[in-house]
């Protein structure tokens, strides 16, 4: 604003003096007077001109990263290599960026003398998680008489990832159900008897022939062998890629939102033991919290296209299911479809739930839908 205002000022201060030498040599007919006018005009439009040329003789070299964390600094350098005899004293560098994710700190000034090289670095940091452009937009110089700002655009805009965070969920609803069938494995379908996985209290359910007799005797109290699952309590995360049409500020915002929650609730119940199937654009299995980097990775290289919605997926795994099903979605969409889905699920003895993000503006039947599902015990809002 500043730079604008002091070269309007230079500007207004030119011509002022070039219509009073012309006005002078008009009246006058002093020849210096003619010469200083002459001058005035003629100046300034040689000045623009050899700007303009020299300024393509400015080499410019840039790196940025292809990946960045969302919110973590990050920045674009440059090395800017005159190659002519002309100085620049402010060579303005400027960042092509989306502005509705990317926040650049400051644009950087820099001078650059004759034959001089100059290494700069842009810091910026991207609010979302997601894939956007940035790159080098441009550099802008003023002429040696301070009249025109004139610039050079680079373009070549690159892709660069940011990278989701994990929301740290300490306390998920949906997950108690699981949790408590995960630590008492009453689910002994398909155990791998030669292999003893933890030893636990003895329960009235339980048969005597799982009673660690060792155990038993040395600590004085029943305890039994649990055995080695193959049909561990699987929770299937099942993660909506359905793109909304709204403004780009509340996309980016529900698509990261979306994504964070999911992989925080991958994460907490690996770290409860039970093994997860991340659903989104393709399914991706972990059965411990070391294997979690695999679903992580699925989740920072997802692109929301909504090929296939949330209620699609749900319909496969039900069909799929050999058993009773473990099902947490994340969307930030209900339907009709969906709905009936999921309470039909429920009544035949599978878990279903829903984790809602409502966008600014729900569609009418949205808040209904999830009035239902809430009341049923099976939705929550994000």
């Amino acid at each position: 604003m500043r730079s604008g205002l002091r070269i309007w000022s230079h500007r207004v201060l030119w011509i002022f003096i070039a219509l009073s030498a012309a006005t002078g040599a008009y009246f006058t007919g002093e020849r210096i007077l003619f010469f200083s006018a002459a001058a005035l005009i003629i100046l300034p439009a040689a000045s623009c001109a050899a700007t303009f040329l020299l300024l393509r003789g400015v080499k410019i070299s840039r790196k940025q990263p292809s990946a960045v964390v969302k919110n973590e600094d990050a920045a674009v350098a440059a090395v800017l290599h005159n190659h002519t005899p002309m100085p620049f004293s402010e060579v303005r560098i400027l960042l092509n960026a989306d502005e509705n994710a990317v926040v650049v700190q400051k644009n950087r000034i820099v001078s650059l003398g004759a034959f001089k090289k100059c290494a700069v670095k842009i810091p910026f940091s991207v609010e979302y998680r997601g894939f956007y452009a940035l790159g080098l937009h441009s550099i802008c110089v003023t002429d040696p008489t301070g009249l025109f700002h004139l610039s050079r655009k680079i373009g070549g805009a690159q892709e660069i990832v940011s990278l989701p965070t994990v929301a740290e969920l300490t306390n998920v609803s949906v997950a108690s159900n699981l949790m408590t069938q995960t630590s008492s494995r009453f689910d002994i379908r398909d155990e791998d008897y030669s292999t003893v996985s933890d030893i636990r209290q003895y329960l009235p359910s339980d048969s005597i022939k799982r009673v660690h007799w060792k155990l038993t005797a040395k600590r004085n109290e029943w305890l039994v062998k649990i055995f080695q699952s193959n049909a561990l309590n699987i929770v299937s995360v099942i993660l909506d890629t359905t793109r909304l049409k709204l403004s780009p500020p509340e996309t980016y915002a529900i698509e990261d939102a979306l994504v964070e929650n999911a992989l925080g609730i991958a994460k907490f119940c690996l770290n409860r033991g039970m093994p997860v199937d991340f659903h989104a654009a393709s399914k991706t299995s972990a059965k411990s919290p070391a294997e979690f980097a695999a679903i992580y990775h699925a989740a920072a290289a997802l692109r929301f296209t909504g090929d296939t919605d949330a209620h699609t997926i749900l319909s496969a795994e039900l069909n799929a299911a050999a058993g009773y099903l473990n099902a947490v979605i994340v969307t930030s969409r209900l339907t009709a479809p969906l709905c009936e889905r999921v309470l039909n699920a429920g009544s035949n003895g599978h878990f279903v739930f829903v984790m809602y993000f409502p966008p600014e503006t729900p569609c009418d039947d949205s808040e209904e839908i999830f009035k239902i599902l809430s009341e049923a015990g099976r939705a929550a809002k994000g």
